[in-house]
């Protein structure tokens, strides 16, 4: 392959690009990705080969190609372009979305996650088409709308067969300058429980549905406790996040919401847990004579990861040593893209990315100037050096 070659943007072209995305709202529950989505279309070279998805309702992803001389393998680089929610805007120090840079960090909503690893990727393709470098196999550069509720814009991809020849994914989350090589997955419950009111004075001739629906809980939680932990993510974990019933206080409570988040590790199967619950809601009717459970299911994203000695991931920890980052790998805590597509596509995958994960989903949310720098250098080392052969 081609020799080592060193290239970094100023932090002035970071903060261009950078603050051009944290301006533009895209927030869910609405998201609205195409005007960023259509933003970055303004931006590629004329002769930029791309796939713009709709999905409707002013919603939409992005597939840019860097074409191979062979048209099978390559790598693709995943960044989504939504955010969550800003919250109350007045606890914020600055405006969300006006991008203020202050002590080499950009503040705003998304920032960190994860418009600093969207930025690095757009510095990383117009260096590479401003070169105009042919690789030996396909560079794929990813926007995906929607990543932080349903993932449609990885789910399109992924069913529409666009990246299904890749060799390597790389996911462009935050991670805290180390490289990320596994995911946990989040399997969410809804649980409505339905039982008998009455006289609080007399609870043998009612059915509480409150405390059918804290011992339905408390199984599911010492179920998940039970399993073997991840030597890099830990334990699994399971969580009540929300618990709704009652009338009044001298009243045995008929009905009952609760909602559970469960967070699980590689090796853990969803499809165990939801029959474990089921079974579960069928002996707590007989614990409970008249209850009703019904669970549903809000989101289920599996636990993946990549082996450490995977030659993908050698390749890239050895390029993480060789820039002062931390070799050593770890694992990411919540889920990304990864977790809709991997199941689809097993190819080997990391995530690495501008900012500190702990700083998503925050108030004062920021990424460093430098971080975001730094990652664009390695996302056009790592291609370089592994797709570009010298002519």
């Amino acid at each position: 392959m081609r020799e080592k070659k060193n290239w970094m943007p100023s932090e002035k072209k970071c903060e261009e690009i950078l603050s051009s995305l944290v301006r533009i709202d895209t927030c869910q529950p609405e998201g609205n990705e195409e005007r960023l989505i259509d933003w970055i279309i303004e931006r590629l070279p004329q002769k930029a080969e791309y796939t713009r998805i709709s999905h409707g309702a002013g919603r939409a992803s992005l597939v840019v190609k860097i074409a191979g001389k062979s048209e099978k393998g390559g790598i693709a680089l995943i960044g989504h372009v939504d955010t969550v929610t800003c919250g109350n805007v007045d606890e914020w120090k600055d405006p969300p979305h006006q991008a203020v840079i202050r002590d080499g960090k950009l503040y705003g909503r998304g920032a960190s996650d994860m418009k600093g690893g969207d930025a690095a990727m757009l510095l990383t393709l117009e260096q590479l088409c401003g070169e105009e470098l042919r690789p030996e196999k396909p560079i794929y550069f990813c926007f995906t709308a929607d990543e932080e509720n349903q993932g449609v814009g990885i789910r399109a991809m992924a069913d529409g067969g666009l990246l299904n020849t890749v060799d390597e994914v790389l996911i462009c989350e935050p991670s805290d300058s180390r490289i990320s090589i596994c995911e946990k997955g989040a399997l969410w419950l809804d649980v409505s429980v339905n039982g008998v009111s009455s006289h609080a004075s007399r609870p043998d001739l009612g059915v509480n549905a409150v405390e059918a629906a804290y011992t339905f809980a408390e199984q599911i939680k010492q179920f998940i406790n039970e399993k073997k932990s991840h030597p890099i993510l830990g334990a699994a974990t399971a969580s009540v996040t929300r618990l709704t019933g009652g009338i009044m206080t001298n009243m045995i409570p008929p009905h009952a919401e609760l909602e559970m988040d469960i967070r699980t590790v590689p090796g853990i199967s969803h499809r165990d847990i939801l029959a474990y619950a089921k079974t579960k809601a069928e002996i707590l009717k007989k614990q409970f004579p008249g209850i009703r459970l019904d669970i549903s299911v809000a989101n289920d994203r599996p636990a993946v990861e990549t082996g450490e000695d995977n030659p993908s991931v050698r390749r890239i920890l050895k390029l993480a040593g060789e820039m002062g980052m931390d070799p050593a790998p770890r694992g990411t805590y919540f889920y990304t893209d990864a977790s809709q597509l991997i199941p689809v596509l097993p190819v080997p995958f990391v995530i690495a990315g501008p900012g500190d994960d702990k700083l998503a989903h925050c108030t004062d949310e920021y990424v460093e100037i430098s971080s975001v720098a730094l990652f664009s250098e390695f996302y056009y080392r790592y291609i370089v050096e592994n797709y570009i052969q010298e002519e």
